[in-house]
């Protein structure tokens, strides 16, 4: 409050006599005599209503510029609060521009050395790859002339070889002719003699077969039912699958007797007649895989 007063005293003392003057207003506009008041008389009520209006009135004027000063104080404050903030921040920016300006002049004189420095380096460098260079080229001719030394010393080696290579290949070749000429002969001659094997196993298996179809045409013919109707003189080619022991797997009519209840009948006959009778030699039992013979009742 004593800050207010200090900074707006003219303010102050304008309270201070509206005050003073409201105070003498109500102590001379007031009846201090204690007068009996007549019935039906009104003066004294509508004096004290009068005066306590005007109160009011100045009690709000005092508030309104009580309120008044102390805005204006507020904005005071607050302009002087801004402006202050305004200093500071020029400051602070100025100052960060003299900071950025020294930065840069820094890095400048950085940048100023660092790049005289690279050129020094670049030039040690360069001076040191060139005498590298000088040395590697060096060395790189006398490998060239080692290697092309080497090379013919390796050519002639190589030469030798492939002559000897040569005559080896040469001999093996004349050896693998030689020996491809013997195989043919004995080839052929194993053929030859396959093939009268096979002929003669032929012949044999022809005899064999030959020999056994009456059996195992007899053994069908023990297994067959004539179907009911079926007429005399019928008689169909079949054809029988077997394996190892005479198990039939299968049996099909390939030349038919025209007579369907015929066919089916001998094919049944064939499965129900299984196995069916084989040489003892199991070696002729490939001939005997696939068999076809007719069937001819009695």
């Amino acid at each position: 409050m004593w800050q207010a007063v200090r900074e707006n005293p003219r303010a102050v003392m304008y309270a201070v006599l509206m005050h003073v003057g409201l105070l003498l207003l109500l102590v001379f506009s007031l009846d201090w005599t204690p007068d009996a008041v007549k019935p039906g008389t009104n003066k004294p009520i509508q004096a004290e209503l009068v005066d306590m209006t005007k109160v009011r009135e100045m009690e709000a004027q005092k508030k309104a510029e009580q309120q008044r000063i102390e805005d204006q104080k507020r904005k005071q404050e607050q302009e002087k609060q801004r402006k202050a903030e305004d200093e500071r921040k020029k400051q602070a920016e100025q100052e960060k521009q003299r900071k950025l300006e020294a930065d840069r002049n820094k890095k400048a004189e950085q940048e100023k050395q660092r790049k005289a420095e690279t050129e020094r380096n670049k030039k040690a460098e360069q001076e040191k790859q060139r005498k590298a260079e000088a040395e590697r080229n060096k060395k790189a001719e006398q490998e060239k002339q080692r290697k092309a030394e080497a090379e013919r010393n390796k050519k002639a080696e190589q030469e030798k070889q492939r002559k000897a290579e040569a005559e080896r290949n040469k001999k093996a070749e004349q050896e693998k002719q030689r020996k491809a000429e013997a195989l043919r002969q004995q080839q052929a001659e194993q053929a030859l003699q396959a093939q009268l094997a096979e002929e003669a196993a032929q012949a044999r298996a022809e005899s064999a077969l030959s020999q056994f179809i009456p059996y195992i045409q007899q053994k069908v013919q023990n297994s067959w039912l004539r179907p009911a109707g079926s007429p005399p003189g019928l008689s169909c080619v079949i054809q029988v699958k077997l394996i190892p022991g005479g198990e039939v797997v299968s049996a099909q009519v390939v030349q038919s007797s025209g007579d369907t209840l015929f066919d089916r009948s001998v094919e049944t006959a064939v499965l129900k007649a299984s196995p069916l009778p084989l040489p003892d030699d199991p070696a002729m039992f490939k001939y005997f895989r696939e068999i076809n013979f007719r069937f001819v009742p009695d």
